[in-house]
């Protein structure tokens, strides 16, 4: 069965992907469609995941765990990540919604008794996917790495940059939901040395409170760590319930930072460069490359899916069908990471990979799509 529908594909549909001059004009008129809802279903999403991505890097930087100077440079470098996550979403959705409207319209019934069978329907589809494959299989294999190496670069220059970090001189800054409390008179125009430094740490029961004439911020890179060094001060350490109080003055000293959660680990594989890992027999380096080019699979088997999944009867409403294929999406996209997951701590072998995932979903596609052919007109 699935080969029938195979040969089939191959005989029918020769260059999908060439050129919308290839269209009749019904299939022009459904690439347009799916083609408008694809960008309006790519800008909602987006501006959603923008939302969230923008809460969670307002929540760090609240913590100082990043600086506020970087707020709107990490959320740009964040979109090739974002889109490789949304855009095989919003193909899916928009194919989904497309053909929906035509079958409760009529306009699909009005199509097929005019001689528009289903297999038709495969040219505009890869007209479609093909080209935002290619640009997801771009996106994952070189944006993607190359931003996430460009954010580290930005966060460590940051944490020598007390400028970039968000220090205003002058002010109060409650960091850690009031753990950290820090304060300094001035800048010097090189960004990372401090004037009249004040600090106040927060440590269970117990209190530090820190001043120096100077500081200066500098990161362990070995560990990763941030510190500040303090010059000429003293530091008093004592408790709200005890008055066991400490004085210890200093001519220099290290006082190590809280640490960032959500940093960019040193020299992690989010940031290598796709031709360092393409060839690689370490297994981080395997399971990397097929997870970056996995949403150009997802894309395909998601767009050949959802042909079937569109059918709706004309009194279903609109959301019904998307939420259904939302459902689809999530089953699969979480399939995919949790074999990652299997595949890194050693509890699936290598030579399976994520291949598994994609070859079953274009099974399923491929079943789906030949038993539900003849909704949309049987050739």
């Amino acid at each position: 069965m699935i080969g029938g529908i195979t040969d089939k594909l191959l005989l029918r549909s020769p260059f999908f992907w060439r050129d919308e001059v290839t269209l009749n004009i019904l299939q022009k008129y459904i690439f347009r469609e799916w083609l408008w809802t694809f960008f309006a279903v790519t800008i909602v999403l987006l501006v959603i995941l923008i939302g969230v991505a923008l809460g969670e890097l307002l929540s760090d930087i609240a913590g100082g765990r990043i600086p506020s100077g970087l707020l709107w440079t990490l959320i740009m470098l964040k979109m090739p990540q974002v889109l490789g996550t949304i855009v095989p979403l919003s193909v899916f959705i928009s194919i989904i919604w497309g053909l929906g409207r035509l079958y409760r319209d009529q306009e699909m019934s009005v199509m097929r008794s005019s001689g528009f069978k289903w297999q038709m329907l495969l040219r505009p589809l890869f007209n479609l996917i093909f080209p935002v494959a290619v640009v997801l299989m771009f996106l994952g294999l070189f944006v993607a790495p190359s931003a996430a190496s460009l954010t580290q670069q930005k966060l460590l220059d940051a944490f020598r940059n007390a400028a970039e970090w968000g220090l205003q001189p002058g002010q109060f800054h409650v960091l850690k939901s009031g753990d950290l409390v820090l304060y300094v008179e001035s800048v010097e125009k090189d960004g990372r040395t401090l004037n009249n430094v004040f600090i106040q740490l927060k440590q269970d029961e117990r209190k530090q409170v820190w001043s120096a004439e100077k500081g200066y911020y500098w990161l362990d890179k070995d560990s990763g760590n941030r510190f500040l060094t303090l010059e000429n001060g003293q530091m008093t350490e004592g408790g709200s319930e005890t008055l066991d109080f400490g004085v210890m003055r200093f001519s220099r000293t290290d006082l190590r930072l809280p640490e960032e959660e959500d940093q960019v680990e040193l020299d992690s594989i989010e940031t290598k460069p796709s031709v360092d890992i393409l060839f690689s027999s370490s297994l981080e380096d395997i399971v990397e490359v097929q997870w970056r080019i996995a949403p150009v699979f997802v894309v395909v088997v998601l767009g050949l899916m959802a042909i079937p999944l569109s059918h709706a009867p004309p009194r279903e409403g609109r959301g019904g069908r998307a939420l259904l294929g939302i459902l689809a999406y999530m089953v699969y996209v979480n399939t995919l990471y949790m074999s990652r997951n299997w595949l890194l701590k050693g509890d699936m072998p290598i030579t399976i990979g994520l291949w598994w995932i994609h070859l079953l979903a274009l099974v399923i596609a491929l079943i789906w799509l030949r038993r539900q052919g003849r909704m949309v007109g049987v050739g």
